[in-house]
């Protein structure tokens, strides 16, 4: 009898066995993964199969660009293409023969598209008439700007019918994220060394993608002095660098706080403070502008400095100074 089940029980045995080795391996079962995910328009692309369920290695492994083979291989799981330009749709397809004697197939369908990214300053103060790029400080507020180029069976799709899936440092940021948000807000911590800020966009269908990358940078705040001229005005085209010579009218300097927060430089907690000499002057007209006026018939020279912070902020501060002579 002990025999008997011994026997029962090995046929057991090798029928799971047989069953385990001949289990169906399902299209589930083997993943095809390219790198970049979303390629742009002429990109290189490397496809990579991989299974836990089949061993590829020892797999007849095909192929296939728009129904166009383009290599084969036993254990071939690595493919590398090109993608057409903007736009041109392409289809990839691989077909798996399996050691055993299974056939699977995996396609994927892809349409290049372009992302540019684009970032300013989003709350950073810049003298007017200023024609550079605004910059932000420490602890400063970002704006980024994805500008998509998809274009999918009905044609270029406009920026305002696309999702946006925005991640900073690797962190999804959902309130940010929607349908035709393409742009992002957000303040620079100083604990952050940097930020960067990924965009993952999409049309309706899901067929046409693109993704965008940026690193915003950020600036040490400074100080400008410009003169303020009686019958020019303000002469914006010409700094004050180290010295100045202060006629016996007077002069009335300008301090200009580049980059820092906010861009209203009446905010309360933009702090200017002034120096001649290294005692401290008090201004009768607005906090960034200065008055000096020699006493009658005196001649020498003064170092005026200014000292600018932001006391919301940790790190928005700075300083300058001139030597002027009378």
């Amino acid at each position: 009898m002990i025999r008997k089940y011994l026997v029962l029980g090995l046929i057991l045995i090798a029928s799971f066995v047989g069953a385990f080795v001949h289990a169906q391996v399902r299209s589930t079962d083997i993943v095809l993964g390219l790198s970049p995910e979303f390629p742009s328009p002429n990109q290189s692309v490397t496809a990579t199969l991989s299974s836990y369920a089949t061993n590829l290695d020892k797999a007849n492994i095909s192929w296939s660009v728009n129904n166009q083979e383009m290599g084969s291989g036993i254990g071939k799981k690595v493919f590398s293409f090109n993608t057409g330009n903007l736009g041109s749709p392409l289809s990839l397809n691989v077909l798996i023969n399996t050691i055993d004697g299974q056939s699977v197939q995996k396609t994927i369908s892809l349409t290049p598209a372009d992302v540019d990214m684009l970032w300013e300053a989003n709350d950073s103060y810049v003298p007017p008439f200023y024609k550079g790029k605004t910059l932000a400080s420490n602890q400063g507020s970002f704006k980024v700007v994805a500008i998509p180029s998809l274009i999918n069976k009905s044609g270029k799709v406009n920026k305002d019918n696309l999702s946006y899936v925005w991640t900073k440092d690797r962190s999804v940021q959902s309130n940010s994220s929607g349908w035709g948000k393409n742009y992002f807000i957000f303040q620079h911590s100083y604990l952050d060394k940097e930020n960067v800020v990924e965009v993952k966009i999409s049309d309706i269908t899901g067929e046409a993608n693109a993704t965008g990358t940026v690193r915003p940078s950020i600036s040490s705040p400074k100080i400008v002095f410009y003169e303020n001229d009686p019958a020019l005005g303000i002469e914006w085209g010409r700094a004050v660098e180290n010295i100045s010579t202060v006629s016996q009218a007077g002069e009335v300097f300008i301090a200009e706080p580049y980059f820092f927060s906010p861009k209203n430089i009446t905010a309360p907690e933009l702090v200017f403070n002034w120096f001649v000499n290294e005692a401290e002057v008090q201004t009768s007209n607005s906090k960034n502008i200065l008055s000096v006026k020699p006493e009658a018939g005196q001649s020498g020279n003064a170092i005026i400095k200014v000292i600018v912070e932001n006391t919301k902020t940790l790190f928005q501060e700075a300083e300058k100074e001139i030597n002027a002579t009378f």
